[in-house]
């Protein structure tokens, strides 16, 4: 129980949690706000594509499917794959009626709030008094690196703080509730775990597998960066203890036990179903180190003092410590494995830096005047934030601009909005759609059916098939080239044109039935030679 002081706390802890997440909702605010009559914001912005899967994986689950399938390739697949996160997300949606991008942000939103009160929360195993968990959780609510001194640094080789949302909680919180979900599961496991270790608890031992038995589903891959902490950890206390923790160990294999159900059944499917296994395999590698150290800047300078500094006490030195160490240490070495997306371990990361780094600021604050310290602490906050605001302010910009990062228009017509809800009212599972790429994009989401190509890395091939795509308003290729582009992407389906270059050629008319026309978008169902030509 929380004691009047700690209540206090906690309120305080809440308001500012509340604070970061909508600042985080700017520009999505900007984005509603700007967008020219006679189009929706999407409600996406940095990383659109994949928002847009994650919007596929909700259609599926409000349409009623358990199992979900990759809607961006008409390839075969057995469909093992689910998301408890995104089932919740989807039946949410279909309960409430609202829209899919409405859901999204609500539980980024609530995901934010709770994971700052969840950072706060873990952050109550180390840090000693309410000075150091305050300035913890401005620390991990806004700070960034050095990527905004660094005007030419971009991916994937630059400053992280300016290209990898997953490396900075701030920016984790402005895109996406995914990866919330995943570092309230990572802390969650290690706060159970943390207090297995402390009281010799089985039932805490088992609420650290659960969690980890959640994020093997959810997010599958930190399950190993968790491990990997623990197990550092526990070396670290086996050298300093020098006698083997023989309960811990037993604690943390009970753990595991609980935890290796949703791990082992992703391997499974990872084995039995080849598209699951190419999106798994997408190499996404890990930037030089620097780019590391400047993405982490002040704080990770601070972290390091902070360990400097608790290593030094004489007295009331917490072996818990030894856990953030090990957790900084780890959170650097493990994207560097060799495995395909390595870079996508680094999630979690800042979290032990910012703690250690409140805990270097509030010892040295406490040993100048009272006011020195606070200008200093604020100072530190003010040149550890410029990166979020900068990349926030390009989003914002581009969103003026209508566009996004990654290219794709941040927006939808009116006439691709109605070709949608023809598309979902028609198509069949058996369908694939071929369309232009930021139709295709999103007609998974949308429609909950099957594009031909769609995302970079969800769709097999995804070069070649948009390579397709363009060669189609190609007028020097012959109508034998142009119809075997079509029969390849399409034997069953529709094909959709927004500009009278990708048009059917006229003499090839008769295996294409217009069947929708709005504004700027046609839809043709394909029926190939001799087939019936009646609507």
């Amino acid at each position: 129980m929380l004691d009047k002081a700690e209540h206090k706390e906690l309120n305080w802890v809440i308001v500012w949690a509340v604070v970061i997440v909508l600042l985080s909702s700017v520009p999505y605010l900007w984005g509603v706000f700007i967008t020219p009559p006679g189009y929706t914001f999407t409600g996406l912005t940095h990383n659109i594509d994949d928002g847009a899967v994650y919007l596929s994986w909700m259609r599926q689950a409000a349409d009623g499917h358990f199992f979900q399938r990759n809607l961006f390739t008409s390839d075969l697949q057995p469909a093992r794959q689910f998301n408890v996160f995104f089932l919740v997300m989807g039946w949410c949606a279909a309960i409430t009626h609202l829209p899919l991008f409405a859901v999204y942000h609500l539980f980024r939103i609530v995901s934010g709030i709770v994971l700052i009160l969840g950072i706060w929360q873990f952050s109550r195993l180390f840090l000693t008094n309410e000075r150091q968990r305050k300035l913890l959780v401005l620390l991990v609510g806004f700070s960034s690196g050095f990527g905004w001194l660094i005007p030419a640094a971009k991916a994937p080789t630059g400053s992280v703080d300016l290209w990898q949302p997953e490396a900075i909680t701030f920016l984790s919180v402005y895109l996406n509730p995914l990866f919330l979900i995943g570092l309230l599961l990572m802390i969650g496991s290690l706060y159970w775990l943390e207090l297995s270790r402390r009281e010799a608890s089985v039932k805490y031992a088992i609420y650290a597998g659960l969690h980890l038995l959640a994020l093997g589903n959810v997010h599958t891959y930190d399950v190993l960066t968790v491990a990997c902490v623990w197990t550092v950890y526990i070396i670290a206390l086996w050298i300093q203890s020098k006698a083997f923790p023989t309960k811990i160990v037993l604690l943390s294999l009970l753990t595991a036990v609980v935890a290796t159900p949703s791990v082992a059944y992703q391997f499974w499917v990872y084995a039995l179903d080849p598209i699951y296994r190419a999106r798994a395999n997408t190499p996404i590698h890990s930037p030089p180190v620097i780019s590391f150290i400047l993405g982490y800047g002040l704080v990770l300078f601070g972290a390091i003092a902070g360990a400097i500094l608790w290593k030094k006490q004489k007295i009331n030195k917490p072996p818990a410590a030894w856990l953030l160490f090990s957790w900084g240490i780890v959170g650097f070495v493990i994207p560097y494995i060799p495995i395909a997306q390595q870079r996508k371990l680094v999630m979690g990361l800042h979290i032990p830096l910012c703690i250690l780094c409140a805990y270097a600021l509030s010892y040295l604050a406490s040993r100048v005047p009272a006011r020195l310290g606070r200008i200093a602490l604020a100072a530190f906050l003010i040149l550890a934030a410029p990166t979020n605001i900068k990349f926030l302010a390009t989003d914002m910009i581009l969103l003026t601009e209508g566009k996004t990062v990654t290219h794709y228009a941040p927006d939808l017509s009116k006439s691709q909005l109605a070709a949608m809800d023809y598309l979902r009212a028609k198509a069949t599972p058996g369908d694939t759609i071929f369309a232009p790429p930021v139709f295709a994009l999103f007609v998974p989401a949308y429609t909950g059916a099957h594009v031909y190509y769609g995302h970079w890395s969800e769709t097999p091939d995804y070069s070649d098939k948009l390579a397709s795509w363009a060669a189609l308003s190609d007028f020097t290729i012959s109508d034998y080239c142009w119809i075997d582009i079509i029969n390849e992407a399409i034997p069953r389906g529709y094909y959709v044109s927004e500009s009278a270059e990708f048009d059917p050629r006229p003499a090839l008319s008769k295996r294409f039935i217009k069947c929708f026309e709005s504004g700027e978008v046609r839809i043709y169902r394909y029926v190939g030679e001799g087939a019936s030509t009646n609507k």
